[in-house]
């Protein structure tokens, strides 16, 4: 192989490694961002398992007791109050898990109505916290969908980085045979010169 041979020869397998390189660069930056997608579908999941909504037990007349989501309708019935800590506007409209987070934030509370006394969960026996289970079913469906989609494209992004890195191992071996006949021809070159 001639000199300029050698030297196009070297400067195509280098352009080839570079490409090699920004493909594996962007094949880095697309696990990160399943990463990060996988962080979330985490998220969502941890907060659909602590998703949680209040319940009020009331009585039949047969004695049958009747469980109730405790929400902005039911509320009035209920025989309690929304109080808020800081004098903000109390909400009109809110589901037994919204109510829920707003006490489990402290910036609402629970009275007996009537009252100023303030009642919990743990205190009072007809009031409870519950967890739906067809949520549960539901966010465990979708964790399970999603998880499987991102572990099936970071195992093809994965097989995609090796054979990647096998290639750049190869265009390596290749780039440093051309050097070493380059090496040898700029050797052989002086030495008729000399």
């Amino acid at each position: 192989m001639g000199m300029s041979a050698s030297q196009a020869r070297l400067l195509s397998i280098t352009s080839r490694m570079n490409d090699i390189e920004f493909k594996s660069q962007q094949v880095s930056n697309i696990k990160i961002r399943l990463a990060d997608d996988s962080e979330k579908v985490a998220n969502a999941y941890t907060q659909a398992l602590n998703k949680q909504k209040m319940t009020f037990t009331s009585f039949d007349d047969k004695g049958n007791n009747i469980k109730t989501d405790l929400d902005s309708k039911s509320m009035a019935s209920s025989g309690y109050e929304l109080k808020s800590r800081d004098g903000k506007k109390i909400p009109s409209s809110y589901d037994a898990s919204t109510l829920h987070n707003m006490i489990e934030s402290g910036e609402y509370y629970l009275v007996k109505k009537g009252t100023s006394e303030e009642v919990s969960v743990s205190s009072e026996v007809k009031l409870a916290l519950e967890s739906d289970d067809k949520d549960f079913a539901k966010a465990e469906a979708e964790y399970n969908a999603a998880t499987a989609k991102i572990n099936k494209k970071e195992k093809q992004l994965d097989n995609e980085m090796k054979a990647l890195d096998t290639e750049h191992q190869a265009l390596k071996t290749e780039q440093e045979s051309v050097k070493s006949l380059i090496g040898e021809n700029v050797e052989k070159t002086f030495n008729l010169f000399s």
